[in-house]
Order: structure tokens, then sequence, then C-alpha cells
């Protein structure tokens, strides 16, 4: 059996990438760190390891509540390993220099003969650089793919900041002055880091100049569950069986109802990515074309 190819999943947050995650960690032919988002390019990229450690740590830490109330030698066995894996990892990004032969041989750990697929789904990635995503093509002798998730720019953004709006508004702020607040960060440019996120153009821009078009797939939430799609990204991925998962997003949450006000503000700001999209896809799924015309229910 050949070598596993490495697959980096590249999106936003509320994009779709932890659904795609799951799918890949429940297929027989497909393996992944114990964590969904490594973080080992963007904390180096970006200087950002003990941000990168915080998340991995969280993780970690619900790990070892399971494992304390696991009731089966079995389980705990299993979250053993889990944590053991983890703290590998940890050490990686940790260490704060750049060590792709370690990281391959982490990617490689969980493979067996009939894997064909080793991925790293960390939306970050969408924040790196050229140059990073030719040194990351580079890797495995070569064997790599990327994916990119695209969700409508309008549904993205709101579903995001409604999120954020309600982790700030359970440590005691009203939500009302959290959501004006973030939508104030778009509209003057204030938050750049979310409207980095938000900026599919410039990351296809990156990763088309570094990533050979035979080795990029490009994916639209919108028909992320749909039969076709999962035919098309498992042959893409070299599976023997079509990817599945669960039926609906993951992490996808009540929200916020978006006012007609909000629409147009945001529909302004993603206006750009819009063009973008529509200019370089021959079609798009309908939900996009109608929230460039209007609030969409």
């Amino acid at each position: 059996m050949a070598a596993p190819m490495f697959l980096f999943g590249i999106g936003a947050a509320k994009a779709g990438t932890t659904w795609l995650a799951q799918a890949l960690r429940a297929h027989p032919q497909a393996a992944m760190p114990p964590f969904k988002e490594t973080h080992y390019f963007d904390s180096l990229e970006h200087d950002s390891a003990l941000w990168s450690m915080d998340q991995l740590i969280g993780v970690r830490q619900g790990v070892r509540v399971d494992l304390a109330q696991a009731k089966t030698r079995k389980i705990r066995d299993r979250l053993t390993f889990r944590v053991k894996e983890m703290d590998r990892w940890m050490g990686l990004v940790g260490a704060k220099v750049e060590n792709d032969k370690r990281y391959e041989a982490l990617m490689h750990r969980r493979a067996n003969d009939e894997t064909r697929v080793c991925a790293d789904i960390t939306p970050a990635y969408a924040l790196l650089s050229e140059k990073t995503y030719k040194r990351m093509a580079a890797l495995n002798g070569g064997k790599t793919r990327f994916v990119m998730i695209l969700r409508d720019p309008v549904d993205r953004l709101w579903s995001n900041l409604s999120m954020t709006a309600q982790r700030r508004a359970k440590r005691g702020r009203p939500l009302d002055d959290v959501q004006n607040e973030l939508l104030r960060g778009i509209t003057d440019g204030s938050n750049s880091a979310e409207m980095a996120r938000s900026d599919y153009a410039s990351t296809l821009a990156r990763l088309t100049k570094a990533v050979p078009k035979s080795k990029l797939k490009v994916l639209f939430f919108e028909q992320l569950f749909e039969k076709d799609t999962l035919e098309d990204l498992s042959e893409f991925l070299g599976f023997d069986d079509v990817l599945t998962g669960p039926s609906e997003p993951a992490n996808a949450g009540a929200g916020q109802a978006m006012d007609a006000n909000t629409h147009t503000l945001l529909a302004d700001a993603m206006q750009p990515q819009y063009d973008f999209v529509m200019s370089r896809f021959d079609a798009v799924p309908p939900r996009w074309q109608d929230n460039m015309k209007g609030p969409v229910q």
C-alpha cells in the first residue's frame, strides 16, 4: 500500500471544517491527530504559539475530565493514549521552532496499511502566506492535498459574530452592546482579524500561486452534504468508500436573527468577496445569489 497523502483543511470559523474533521475521523481510510486543529504552521508564521497552546491545552483538559470519569478500562486506555498523543503535539507547537520532520512523523503516527489520508484541519491556515503554502505542499514527498471550504460571506460572518457575542455576553456584558461593538469593527475596519478570515479572494490568490491545481479542491459549504460533492471529494482523496458524515453542520448553534439593516451592512462589507467568487466560479449556490439581493430568512 502506498504511503498516505497529507490533507490540509482550510476555511474559516463557522464554515464546515468541524463537520469535515468529524467525517474524516470516521472514515476507515483517514487518520487524524488527536486535535482537530494542530496550529503548527500558523503558530510559527504568526508567532502565536502561546495562543495555540492555550487552545490545545483546553482540548486536553476536556479529555482529562473524561478520563477521570471513565467507567471501564478500555475507555481509560483509549483516553490515556489520546492524552499522550496530545502531549507529543503540544511539545512540537510549544517548542516554537520549525521542525517539519517531526510534524511529518506525528502526522503519520496514527496511519496504518489502509490509510490513504492523514488530515490536519486547521481553519487558521487560511491566513498563511504563499511561502508557507509552498512549504506545506512540498511535505510528505509532495504527496499533499488542500481543501478549502467557502460559505456564503454574510451567513458565515454573521454566524461567527453571533457566536462571539454570545460568548462575551456570558461574561456579564449585554448581548446587544457586544453585537453592536463587533459590527462597528466590521464597518470601521478595526476588526481586521475577522475581515482577514472573511477574505476568500486573498487566501485563494495565495493558494493558487503555491499549490498545483490538481492538489487543490474548493468546496461550497452549502453543497457540502450533497451526494455529488461527497463523491467528488472522496475521489479527490483516493478513498474506496464515499465519505459520509453528520447530516447537518457541526456546532451550528441557534444564533441570533439578523435584521435587514445588519444584513445590508454585512453585504456591503462582503461585496468584494461576492464579486470575486462570482467571477471565479461558473456557478455558486443559490444562497449566495439570494444573499446578494437582500435579507434571506
